[in-house]
């Protein structure tokens, strides 16, 4: 099945990374109709980086400023620039095969979203492989998870696992993202923002497909998050899995008030 993909590539400071993934997206074997880099308040760079790829992609740069790790409201915002039906979620260190958007779009169906896996780099690769500007000929995908292998009906027999699904590499329905009102930003800091988003479409009925052995990315090596906030957001999440009636709208949200 072929249609229109929006990628959507979150990024914060680090332009270097994001100029090897804007390469990895050029070489793709098809396409997305369009690039929005989620862009959660970087400096410097960034925005250069962006201007050089415009020859080969149709982007745009969805800037806030800077006021802490705002990854859910970030990607809200460009939920809401997006032009097409399907939407393609990764993040600024993540390397995607030539296959990666053609793969999903095999996988994609109607009351499903698609999470894919990913293989982490050590730091001595990431530091070899970002030592220089991008070279196409240094991009290798040869790790044992991005052998294709066709599970077929193997794929759906985890429908609602939800902690196999993370927004580094997840494909969903524009209509269903709207359908739960996009992320919950009330999440500040890092955890629990994607695992949120995922349980609240699972109330809705949407599915999740394994993308095992068939949409992999190369997860590029960087230290730790900060955590500083990850038990305030587990808190948070375990209540909304605990909340009677099973509420899929979020407290805080553009997408559900039509503001920003």
């Amino acid at each position: 099945m072929r249609f229109g993909v929006t990628l959507i590539i979150t990024t914060y400071n680090w332009s270097d990374a994001l100029d090897w993934v804007l390469g990895s997206v050029a070489r793709q074997d098809s396409l997305p109709h369009e690039v929005i880099v989620a862009d959660d308040g970087s400096s410097g760079n960034t925005r250069d980086i962006i201007e050089n790829w415009r020859k080969e992609l149709n982007i745009l740069h969805c800037w806030q400023p800077d006021d802490g790790f705002r990854a859910a409201r970030v990607r809200n915002l460009a939920i809401l620039k997006a032009s097409c039906d399907y939407i393609l979620m990764v993040d600024g260190d993540c390397l995607l095969p030539r296959n990666f958007v053609s793969r999903h779009q095999e996988l994609a169906a109607e009351g499903w979203m698609v999470s894919g896996g990913r293989h982490l780099l050590s730091a001595s690769q990431t530091e070899v492989l970002l030592g220089g500007s991008f070279d196409e000929k240094r991009l290798v995908f040869n790790g044992f998870k991005f052998r294709d292998v066709p599970l077929g009906f193997l794929r759906d027999l985890r429908p609602t696992a939800w902690a196999t699904a993370r927004t580094c590499n997840l494909g969903v329905w524009r209509s269903d993202l709207y359908r739960v009102d996009g992320f919950d930003e009330s999440y500040h800091g890092w955890g629990k923002e994607d695992s949120d988003l995922v349980v609240r479409l699972l109330r809705t009925g949407i599915r999740i497909r394994s993308g095992r052995f068939a949409t992999c990315i190369n997860h590029l090596h960087h230290p730790k998050n900060d955590k500083a906030s990850l038990s305030i957001n587990i808190n948070k999440f375990n209540s909304v899995c605990a909340a009677d009636g099973g509420s899929t709208s979020p407290s805080t949200s553009i997408l559900k008030s039509g503001t920003f």
